[in-house]
């Protein structure tokens, strides 16, 4: 009898280190294909991955297979196993670049490349709230803008929240000249980099292109649903507080770690020597002012206007813990941790 019910305890154990050995994680990506933006969802258990992406323009959910290799390499097939329709394949995250997964899109046969571009949204999986691209699609004038519209709930926090964003990128939009002989376009996307209960962060990329280079403009609304208004950095810190020093010798600090990283990067991928720069990449002094901000589950996030050959380095997760003693101790980002 004592044996029967030895077994039965180590079956249990083992059940249950079984189960808790294979949780399942789901993240949701936005990004772009090409020139398509699309949204991924992907669940993630033991290295096996099972999801749906869908773009923006049709909504049509399109089955994901796939797996992570041991480098953490991302391979995901479209469609149904017997007639696949695609395959992604996906870079290792750097942790230096602006892009959680760099991937490169081809038919079964292998042709039709198309580059892929993927970040992770900052969702929490507790909130009921839940967000759908709206998009405007003026084929004449090649505008290209995808916008989030909040759904699932309604309140009038959410329908002012909606209206806003419709609002803001419909003003976008007319700030751009459109002239025909130089073939201009113009691209919006956008990126929940946070999203609970009460709070909304969103990151929006508007590209317009008819110059010598695109112009890249990241640009941002933070929104309190609790108190129905647009937050501000008064809402974040205390008065006559020092964040912005300590947010500028991070950002300059960070900045500089990741070029050294592509440096060493280009180093090995061209098989060179690799050779420590004389004078650091960026300095206080050379540091613009911030353009605007944003919340995420990672920290505060900066982002500032760096011409086009810095671009990579407009964008910088600021560690919380890095500004703590500025934070208002009745503002928003208590909230958020």
């Amino acid at each position: 009898m004592i044996r029967w019910i030895q077994m039965g305890l180590l079956v249990c154990f083992c059940t249950a280190l079984t189960q808790a050995q294979s949780q399942t994680s789901t993240k949701i990506y936005r990004g772009s294909l090409g020139n398509k933006h699309i949204e991924m969802q992907l669940e993630v258990t033991d290295g096996k991955v099972t999801g749906t992406y869908f773009y923006d323009q049709f909504k049509q959910e399109i089955k994901l297979e796939g797996s992570f290799d041991a480098k953490g390499e991302l391979t995901l097939i479209e469609g149904p196993p017997k007639r696949p329709t695609g395959k992604f394949v996906c870079k290792a995250p750097t942790g230096v670049d602006q892009v959680d997964r760099e991937c490169e899109w081809t038919r079964p046969t292998g042709t039709g490349n198309q580059m892929v571009f993927l970040n992770e949204q900052g969702i929490s999986p507790k909130t009921a709230i839940r967000f759908s691209p709206k998009l405007i699609n003026d084929r004449k004038n090649k505008v290209y803008a995808s916008y989030p519209q909040i759904t699932a709930i309604t309140s009038i926090a959410i329908n002012e929240f909606n209206s806003l964003v419709q609002k803001r990128v419909e003003e976008k939009i007319k700030t751009y000249g459109f002239d025909p002989d130089q073939n201009s376009s113009f691209d919006t996307n956008y990126l929940v980099t946070f999203a609970d209960r009460d709070l909304v962060s969103v990151e929006f990329e508007s590209t317009y292109n008819g110059g010598a280079h695109p112009t890249v403009d990241l640009w941002t609304i933070n929104y309190n649903l609790k108190t129905n208004k647009e937050l501000t950095l008064d809402d974040v810190f205390r008065p006559g507080g020092e964040y912005k020093q300590a947010i500028a010798e991070f950002v300059v600090k960070d900045i500089n770690r990741r070029a050294d990283e592509f440096d060493r990067d280009d180093a090995r991928q061209n098989k060179t020597e690799y050779k420590k720069r004389d004078e650091p990449l960026m300095t206080l002094e050379q540091l613009p002012e911030m353009e605007t901000w944003g919340l995420s589950p990672k920290g505060f996030v900066v982002y500032f206007g760096f011409p086009h050959v810095m671009a990579v380095f407009t964008k910088t997760v600021v560690p919380i813990s890095v500004v703590s003693r500025d934070l208002r101790p009745d503002g928003v980002i208590p909230l958020v941790r």
